[in-house]
């Protein structure tokens, strides 16, 4: 494996430290909001922050490192072994953290922590709606 490989794998991995880190967060929110107490807004906040910081710098560094490699291997192919299940794992993790970030929103939106400013459009959370009438609608 060439140093040029294991630049990109090494930055996937650390992406996918980030993604966990966040995962993580947005699990313990998900418990802060199940629970009764007061949510914790400011710690949740700064913490978010600093993932976004991370997040950020980790995304940069994977797309400079992959960038890199497909100039040296423009016909493709994986740069290490095993790399095609890091990105997988990597992709599932993000949906994960998706998916429990969505919840978290209806959970602040349900304690009134939310401002209506920010909340998700409606084509976000139905995103086959507008199909759905231009659908209904042609066959009138």
């Amino acid at each position: 494996m060439t140093d040029e490989s294991s630049g990109v794998a090494d930055a996937l991995r650390e992406h996918l430290a980030v993604c966990n880190d966040l995962l993580a967060l947005a699990q313990r929110e998900s418990e802060a909001l199940a629970n009764p107490a007061p949510y914790p807004v400011a710690e949740t906040r700064a913490r978010r922050q600093e993932l976004l910081s991370r997040l950020e710098s980790s995304w940069r560094e994977f797309a400079a490192q992959r960038a890199k490699w497909q100039r040296i291997n423009p016909d493709g192919g994986e740069p290490s072994p095993g790399f095609a299940g890091l990105l997988q794992t990597t992709l599932d993790t993000i949906m994960r953290v998706l998916v429990l970030d969505r919840e978290n929103e209806q959970g602040l939106l349900r304690r009134g922590l939310l401002p209506p400013q920010s909340l998700p459009s409606a084509e976000r959370q139905r995103p086959g709606f507008v199909a759905g009438l231009y659908e209904r609608n042609a066959r009138t």
